[in-house]
């Protein structure tokens, strides 16, 4: 069993390790959990966290929930933090289902469709973090003093950025679903067909080669979140203009959006290189993993209450400037 769940490619620092700790934990005849677990430290340890993630982020959800009752601001500029809300159910699911194949065993098809889903939604999850940022950079680059012509604003703020950015986060999005529905499906076929494991080998290049791919959108919608934060604070430089907002989730968020695409690249050549299960390493990479998603997510929710909504966007930018100081982002 866990050499099939090696092949899914969760890649990440906490999917795939996750997926895998469970394979490797869910051995046996019994069915549901047992009262006397001999489990080794680091799978305990394993479980524990994701227990800790999933309910913090569940009350993230809940404090998200009650922010935004309280925040007076325009729809859309609440719509960042309700695809923020959206991803911390999505995160305490996602942990949940990790957590869930660790304890107790299950049938190896529900086991198979537990783990795929955790690893799944949790992809989804860090795809639509980075798409809230996208929208926090666009929304703030509104409020920039307008510059002398088109051709001087930065591309940041353009909207050809915002449909790249949309048709990015669109298409990762479909990838990933289309890539972990494809290896979920051809596990199962393995699984339950006999006659198919002779094709085995030739799968798991596959799902190796697709495990690549997920890798490569992740890092390019990583780069592509931390350079628009950078070009936006740039351009606030040139401007003498002060955003605590993205400063924020420049010097907060933008770290920990880097750490957590170098673990998740440097998962999936490690597991390409070394496909044996290690629990010291599972471990060690789904805890940093799992804290940069955390951090990230939660970094952008800090910023909710650095709004000011006296004024609208579309004239904060004159109606904070001041000859004493610098102008600041006034919704």
């Amino acid at each position: 069993m866990s050499s099939l769940i090696s092949s899914k490619g969760g890649g990440g620092g906490g999917g795939g390790g996750r997926g895998i700790a469970a394979g490797n934990t869910s051995g046996g005849n019994r069915h549901g959990a047992s009262d006397d677990w001999n489990a080794p430290p680091t799978i305990k340890a394993l479980f524990a966290f994701q227990v800790i993630w999933a309910i913090l982020t569940a009350i993230l959800f809940l404090f998200t929930v009650f922010k935004l009752t309280r925040v007076r601001s325009k729809i859309t500029h609440r719509g960042p933090y309700l695809l923020l809300a959206v991803v911390f159910i999505l995160f305490s699911i996602s942990f949940t289902l990790s957590a869930a194949p660790i304890r107790v065993t299950f049938h190896p098809d529900v086991y198979l469709r537990i783990v795929f889903s955790s690893v799944m939604i949790g992809d989804f999850s860090r795809t639509f973090s980075s798409a809230a940022i996208l929208w926090l950079v666009h929304i703030r680059g509104a409020a920039l003093p307008s510059p002398q012509s088109d051709m001087s604003s930065p591309a940041v703020i353009r909207p050809w950025k915002r449909y790249v950015d949309c048709a990015l986060v669109l298409g990762i999005f479909i990838l990933e679903l289309a890539i972990h529905g494809y290896t979920l499906d051809r596990n199962l076929a393995y699984l339950r067909t006999v006659s198919a494991i002779g094709r085995y080998e030739e799968f798991v290049k596959i799902a190796t080669r697709l495990r690549h791919v997920i890798s490569t959108v992740v890092v390019l919608l990583a780069i592509n979140v931390i350079a628009s934060l950078a070009a936006i604070k740039v351009a606030h430089r040139r401007t003498k203009f002060t955003d605590p907002v993205i400063d924020r989730l420049l010097v907060v968020a933008g770290p920990f959006v880097f750490v957590g695409a170098f673990i998740w690249m440097f998962a999936d050549i490690w597991n390409t290189e070394h496909p044996t299960y290690d629990p010291g390493r599972t471990l060690a990479l789904s805890i940093i993993g799992d804290l940069s998603q955390v951090v990230v997510v939660a970094a952008v929710l800090s910023t909710i209450g650095l709004h000011r909504d006296s004024y609208p966007i579309e004239s904060s930018s004159h109606l904070n400037r001041s000859s004493s100081g610098p102008p600041k982002a006034g919704y």
